[in-house]
């Protein structure tokens, strides 16, 4: 596995870990350094290494995406068809938030990596139909948002 994706990885199970209805009130008002802590918390308890450059990304990733996921939320919905995102798999949810922070609003990778990790982790966490599913939601957002 490229370290890249490890870390990616380990977005997707911190950012998963804080959907759950426990952490729900901690995901919304969690400050820049509450959430530093939170992330090393977690990384502590699921025993996991990163690198400094990939602990470096892990913490803008999950910073970003929780500074944008109401924006996030509402652009990925608009390319769900016939779908409603509270009804969609906290697996698939949860992809889809992150890496349509990565593709909008962070934009260091590109476009099409950032497609390819997603469906590559929603093969890895999610069900048989996920990989197919990010991967349609995220190419017409890409299309519509970044006219790629």
């Amino acid at each position: 596995m490229n370290k890249k994706r490890e870390a990616r990885e380990f977005c997707f199970q911190y950012f998963f870990h804080l959907q759950l209805p426990v952490f729900k009130e901690e995901k919304e008002d969690i400050s820049p350094s509450d959430l530093g802590t939170s992330i090393d918390q977690f990384k502590e308890s699921t025993n996991t290494m990163l690198s400094e450059e990939n602990n470096k990304f892990v913490k803008e990733q999950i910073q970003g995406t929780l500074s944008s996921y109401a924006k996030l939320e509402e652009t990925i919905e608009k390319y769900l068809k016939s779908w409603k995102l509270s009804r969609i798999s906290k697996v698939d949810h949860t992809i889809l938030l992150l890496a349509a922070y990565e593709m909008l609003e962070d934009k260091t990778t590109p476009v099409n990596i950032v497609i390819n990790e997603a469906i590559e982790i929603s093969k890895k966490f999610g069900t048989v139909e996920s990989g197919p599913f990010v991967n349609g939601v995220l190419d017409n957002l890409s299309k519509n948002e970044l006219g790629g």
